[in-house]
């Protein structure tokens, strides 16, 4: 009985001592809704999987759609803004913000790369070819993904081949209070995409201490015929054909 209570007390403290960071204002401003949303820092600094406090809380995904236009924003402890800390005199980096638009996440088909330089926990600089740990920012397909992470359960982290995509038509980083916040946009119809369908996201840092994922079912207009140029067209034709019975 004794040993229950004091079970009991160890995990109230805990729980008690269970930190959230808040959504910051830039989502609601700018129109964004919650995806995703992590369980904050414990008062051991655990965020699950692993350790470090508000440097490693991946906090909340977020996600606006504008027409064929997809914007997905990031907020985390992590500076994500550099896409490096330092933490005990080791150096930490942000990964790729894995996609996926088929409902399996066991496999994110697509990485939105920020352009900025990347590294695993143990190797050398990770990028899709270029050697210099660094890709265009952009949306890539992903043929290989790079897990080298302390926390193998946050997988995936960082592109390791892949294909660009897509431009990014927009992105915006910053920092509010002790929140870092990362956004980026594209055309859904690059990649041939359209009606009901379900978006995925992940996001880690290179030793996985904590991640992030989102989910959401999202609509995307039909790209429908350019049925005002076509009448146009039937219209003229029948005048054509009108004009020619009236010379005959």
């Amino acid at each position: 009985m004794l040993l229950k209570k004091l079970a009991l007390g160890v995990s109230t403290l805990l729980l008690a001592g269970v930190t959230h960071a808040a959504p910051i204002n830039y989502w609601v401003d700018n129109g964004f809704s919650q995806i995703g949303d992590d369980e904050g820092v414990a008062g051991n600094g655990f965020v699950n999987p692993g350790w470090g406090g508000q440097d490693f809380d991946a906090e909340y995904m977020f996600y606006k759609i504008e027409g064929n236009q997809l914007h997905i924003g990031l907020q985390t402890g992590f500076d994500v803004s550099t896409g490096q800390i330092n933490h005990g005199g080791k150096d930490y980096y942000a990964g790729d913000l894995a996609l996926s638009f088929d409902g399996d996440t066991s496999n994110y088909e697509y990485a939105i790369d920020f352009g900025l330089f990347t590294q695993g926990y143990t190797g050398g600089p990770i990028d899709a070819g270029s050697g210099t740990g660094i890709d265009a920012a952009g949306l890539y397909s992903v043929s290989s993904w790079n897990n080298d992470i302390y926390f193998d359960q946050s997988a995936p982290f960082a592109m390791d081949a892949g294909t660009l995509e897509a431009n990014l038509l927009s992105s915006a980083t910053g920092l509010s209070g002790e929140s870092y916040y990362q956004t980026a946009s594209f055309d859904l119809s690059l990649l041939g995409l359209s009606g009901d369908i379900e978006l995925d996201s992940h996001w880690t840092m290179s030793c996985g201490n904590d991640y992030v994922d989102g989910h959401a079912e999202i609509s995307i207009p039909v790209s429908e015929p350019a049925t005002l140029p076509l009448f146009a067209f039937g219209a003229m034709l029948m005048l054509m054909g009108q004009r020619r019975r009236f010379k005959a």
